[in-house]
């Protein structure tokens, strides 16, 4: 400031007084004088509680207006000042009236700095004034009104009048957003004044939004006495910039070398926090910020969380929000993913990657189960997303945004177990664009969720054709080889997943899936009567069969059978018991599965049995099988208690529609011991009706007839024929899921009709509850109960039963 905004005053002082101080002016007073000296000093609070005295007992006038406002900004409250501004700004000082509109920009008051600094040019033409005037037009968004401003401004020979205005200009243009013209301008005006001090850091600021960090730091540094913050600045948008390079090295690159840039930057991350003092708080936060996102654009998800949490006070950028959100859904964390993408959306909600971090809160409320929330998300997006949208010519053309949220809704609705829905959205969209790689990636992993394993690998290796470098497509035909048990197939695709992308999240997917179904496995079925029925269904008090599989070598595998059924009778003084052994081999391939295998019999009847059967595979739809069995299961078991064994031969095919709906047919005949020949005819149609994430509904109507020779010396059932037709409802609820891992629970209701020949017709009705635990790929255990009425020879039989089922690979 040149002159100071109190002078009269204290020239007024100097005029000796003899009226008592009461009555005299109190910028004559000599205590004022003390008091303004004192402000002067930065000692603000005796003039300010005088002043604020003398505006109690009345509006203040002239020097003392002056001086108040003065004082008020001298003591930081800018803003009080500004608010006590006259109407009329002409009764002012030119020096107060300078200090305020300073104060005003400073407090980004602008539209009074304007009105300021048009005030002061109205008494005289100043460059200083006519440079603030500009800058606050710029800075209240007039960039064209305070370029106006310098253009008119008058030249002067002044140096230093026309470097103020040339300051002012390239600020003006650097707030107007024309960079490149700010850029040039800029270096146009320092190779005139090299050492303009100023200039050199509106280059550095320039280059900084232009987003070239290293050109800015290279300026910074060739400063003798670079500004602290600038180079701070351009320090960490190097390091920054070299994390984005890190992202397009990532799309270019394969293996761990992928990820040079992005680990440069994390080092030079650290250099530079290690270097920072502690009154450098502000670059501190930004390199944690920055540090957070680089990260998890690393894949180090893990720390990136740590970090996170270490660090529970600071106040993150939405960018580093969105990127601890996306650690935390990679480590299946999804609720805190959850509370991370929605701060990051409140805070940012129009940037460009708000769509990126709705689309991640979106799979965040689904792996969370959160199914209402996450389709009321999507269904923000639809909306928020047109199917047109205008150009930057302002034509109307295709969004490219839409096709990707109509492709997130389609297959949220699959992984609702809306498949079919999901599937035939998708169809839609590949109709619009047949060649899109996502839609065709995403088509193929539909077909495998729906259980179509070999149009999912046709889907994919077409796909791979186009997008050689897919590593969707090579993850895709992996889990489709699983599905078919082509397991020689898998390992060339992770290994080349491996060497393109070895911290790949599907990778490490992939190859937990692939060692689980290499372990051996162990099955085991069992089931206890709770009431000793007299129908063929209810004689078994207790039966069990177990089976454990080696390791898979190519198609094959080996397992160990043991079999027991055993019952005791009312009507028999000795129980009846069927117990065998053996070892036989099993074949699975795309073609189909089939096994074969020698029992040896453990009930003291010397009955050895054996089986081979083979199911054969062509498509996804249907398949044919044929089986034989000696010495069968089958066999009623109180025919055991007179020596009488059954040798059994089976016809089947299936014909599955896709996941919703299933047909079945089944022929057998089973040749007795003593005689009797029975022979069965069995046909089911099952279809769901209801698929969703928590509840499904399927029905299965059943229409099954056989026939027997009449044996009169058998101790069996043993009608001469039926008939039997049933509906069977199953509703099942998913009580509780995470990930892989979920809790079913299962209520069947079945109604039905029995006719037997002599006998007429009855009723059938059954109960079914169950519950079924799946840990991954690694096991499941399934157990029930089951109540059922059927008649026998006329005669009502009610049967009880429970049951388990374990599945485990060790």
């Amino acid at each position: 400031m040149k002159q100071t905004l109190l002078s009269a005053a204290v020239l007024g002082l100097c005029v000796a007084s003899s009226t008592p101080q009461a009555d005299t002016p109190l910028w004559q007073q000599p205590s004022y004088v003390t008091a303004i000296l004192k402000a002067r000093a930065g000692d603000t609070a005796m003039a300010l509680d005088m002043l604020e005295q003398q505006r109690g007992r009345g509006q203040l006038q002239g020097s003392l207006l002056d001086d108040y406002l003065t004082v008020l900004c001298w003591s930081g409250r800018g803003a009080d000042a500004l608010q006590q501004l006259p109407d009329n700004l002409q009764v002012l000082r030119t020096d107060s009236l300078e200090l305020l509109a300073r104060t005003a920009r400073d407090q980004r008051q602008y539209p009074q700095a304007i009105l300021l600094y048009q005030s002061l040019l109205q008494r005289e033409s100043r460059a200083g004034w006519t440079a603030g005037l500009a800058m606050a037009q710029a800075e209240a968004g007039q960039a064209a009104a305070g370029l106006a401003t310098l253009d008119k401004a008058p030249v002067t020979a002044m140096a230093a009048d026309a470097r103020e205005l040339v300051r002012a200009r390239a600020y003006v243009l650097t707030l107007s957003g024309q960079l490149t013209e700010a850029l040039a301008y800029i270096q146009q005006q320092l190779v005139r004044d090299p050492q303009d001090t100023v200039l050199q850091n509106q280059l550095v600021d320039v280059q900084l939004r232009l987003g070239i960090p290293q050109m800015a730091l290279q300026s910074a540094q060739a400063q003798a006495r670079p500004d602290a913050v600038l180079l701070r600045q351009a320090e960490f948008d190097h390091a920054a910039m070299l994390s984005r390079w890190g992202r397009i090295q990532e799309g270019l690159d394969s293996g761990l070398a992928r990820h040079a840039q992005t680990d440069a930057a994390l080092r030079l991350n650290q250099q530079l926090s290690a270097s920072l003092r502690p009154d450098e708080s502000r670059f501190a936060l930004l390199a944690l910020d920055d540090r957070l996102q680089m990260l998890d654009q690393r894949g180090l998800f893990a720390e990136t969380v740590q970090l996170y949490q270490a660090n529970p006070a600071a106040r993150i950028s939405p960018y580093a929000q969105a990127a601890v959100a996306d650690a935390y859904l990679s480590l299946r964390q999804p609720e805190a993913a959850v509370e991370r993408y929605r701060a990051a959306l409140a805070e940012r909600p129009h940037v460009d990657e708000a769509m990126d971090w709705h689309v991640g809160l979106v799979y965040a409320l689904l792996e969370s189960n959160r199914f209402d929330e996450a389709n009321a998300e999507m269904a923000i997006l639809r909306q928020q997303t047109p199917r047109q949208r205008l150009n930057a010519s302002g034509q109307r053309g295709f969004n490219p945004d839409y096709q990707r949220i109509m492709l997130l809704d389609a297959m949220l609705r699959a992984y609702q177990d809306d498949t079919r829905g999901g599937w035939q959205a998708l169809d839609g969209l590949l109709r619009d664009a047949p060649f899109n790689a996502d839609l065709r990636q995403s088509q193929g992993g539909l077909a495998l969720l729906r259980g179509w394993p070999r149009r999912a690998a046709d889907i994919y290796r077409r796909l791979k054709v186009d997008e050689p470098a897919s590593l969707e497509a090579s993850a895709g035909l992996a889990n489709a080889a699983m599905d078919t048990w082509e397991y020689q197939q898998v390992p060339p695709y992770l290994d080349w997943l491996q060497q393109q992308k070895p911290d790949w999240k599907e990778l490490e997917t992939l190859q937990r899936r692939y060692s689980w179904t290499q372990r051996p496995e162990l099955t085991v079925e069992v089931g206890r009567d709770l009431s000793g029925g007299q129908g063929s269904g209810e004689q078994n008090a207790w039966d069990t069969l177990s089976r454990l599989y080696s390791a898979p070598w190519q198609h094959w595998r080996l397992f160990a059978q043991h079999e027991l059924q055993r019952a005791s009778f009312v009507d028999e003084p000795n129980p009846a018991r069927y117990e065998t052994a053996g070892l036989g081999a099993q074949y699975r391939s795309v073609q189909g599965q089939g096994e074969f295998g020698l029992l040896a019999g453990l009930d003291g009847q010397h009955q050895a049995g054996a089986f081979a059967g083979y199911s054969w595979t062509p498509d996804d739809q249907w398949s044919f099988g044929a089986r034989y069995e000696q010495n069968s299961a089958d066999t009623p078991l109180k025919a055991r208690l007179s020596q009488t064994r059954g040798n059994k031969v089976e016809l089947q095919t299936g014909y599955r529609v896709d996941d919703y709906r299933e047909f079945s047919l089944q022929l057998s005949q089973l040749s007795l011991s003593d005689g009797n020949l029975r022979q069965s005819l069995a046909g089911g149609w099952t279809e769901r009706w209801h698929s969703g994430p928590t509840y499904k509904l399927d029905t299965t109507l059943s229409l099954a007839t056989s026939r027997n020779r009449d044996t009169p010396q058998a101790l069996y059932f043993n009608p001469l024929s039926d008939v039997e037709a049933d509906l069977t409802i199953t509703q099942d609820w998913r009580l509780w899921s995470r990930y892989d891992n979920s809790l079913h629970q299962r209520l069947g209701l079945t109604l039905g009709r029995y006719q037997q020949q002599n006998y007429g017709t009855g009723s059938v009705w059954g109960v079914m509850l169950e519950q079924e635990w799946r840990w991954s790929e690694r096991a499941s255990l399934r157990y029930g109960y089951t109540r059922v009425r059927h008649p026998y020879d006329g005669q009502a039989d009610f049967g009880s039963k429970v049951y388990m089922n374990l599945d485990w690979r060790f």
